[in-house]
């Protein structure tokens, strides 16, 4: 399976020699006491040695989940994206990725900081970088991305846990949900749904795939309200079991 490597900022290597960068130098900066607490919406382009730069959005969510897409500018069409569970250990945020490695970052005054190797603080002037925190939550969607996890139909129900994610989204097609799928030729809910039965042994199995998809607001499961969905625009590829564990 093809995934983008995690946290491309954390690396010195992805930067183009003598090139311009947007990112955020690290300083003398040191952890804040307020920022024990590091929901919130980071975003920043970084250098790219072989593309026009690396989008980084992170969606560091209250309800202990993020939401992370990388789009390599002028190379991809979609981001890769990527959720997953966080937690706080020793004043570091570990984000705990799908194939359960631990990346640490430390929050600063300025945003996050990036860690050596994911363990160690990088030293001022050898590389590394802050992603500047833009705000407490998103001020638009994040656009749609390339995502894999396991897809389930059962009892008239569609939900979709990502790779690497202990929760399950209700899921639906894209096209009658969201005010960019006919605008994307997203499927349908009705067309979702014929795929998966043709895909798997009897309702209710685990179909794993990659999708093209969106997180939005959609019908309540239960009751009146809202619940945020995973919305498929479409599905790229199935994969092999064992390529989302």
């Amino acid at each position: 399976m093809r995934y983008a490597p995690v946290f491309l900022f954390l690396m010195a290597a992805c930067g183009a020699p003598g090139g311009p960068s947007t990112v955020a130098e690290v300083d003398d900066e040191v952890p804040d006491a307020a920022l024990t607490d590091p929901v919130g919406y980071y975003s920043d382009t970084l250098p790219c040695a072989d593309c026009a730069g690396i989008l980084i959005d992170l969606w560091v969510r209250s309800d202990s989940t993020f939401v992370l897409q990388q789009h390599f500018l002028r190379r991809d069409k979609l981001p890769f994206g990527m959720v997953g569970k966080w937690t706080m250990a020793d004043g570091q945020l570990e984000l705990h990725d799908p194939k359960r490695v631990v990346r640490r970052l430390l929050p600063t005054s300025k945003g996050l900081n990036g860690l050596d190797q994911g363990v160690l603080p990088i030293p001022v002037g050898q590389g590394g970088h802050t992603l500047p925190r833009l705000g407490d939550e998103l001020a638009h969607g994040m656009a749609p991305m390339r995502l894999a996890g396991a897809f389930t139909y059962f009892a008239d129900a569609m939900s979709f846990r990502p790779c690497g994610s202990e929760r399950n989204w209700p899921s639906a097609g894209g096209r009658e949900w969201t005010d960019e799928g006919q605008a994307l030729g997203s499927m349908g809910t009705a067309e979702l749904q014929e795929r998966y039965l043709n895909a798997v042994a009897k309702g209710g199995d685990p179909w794993a795939i990659e999708v093209e998809c969106s997180l939005a607001m959609g019908p309540a499961m239960e009751g009146d309200g809202a619940d945020e969905y995973i919305f498929i625009h479409r599905v790229l590829r199935a994969l092999d079991p064992g390529q989302c564990p």
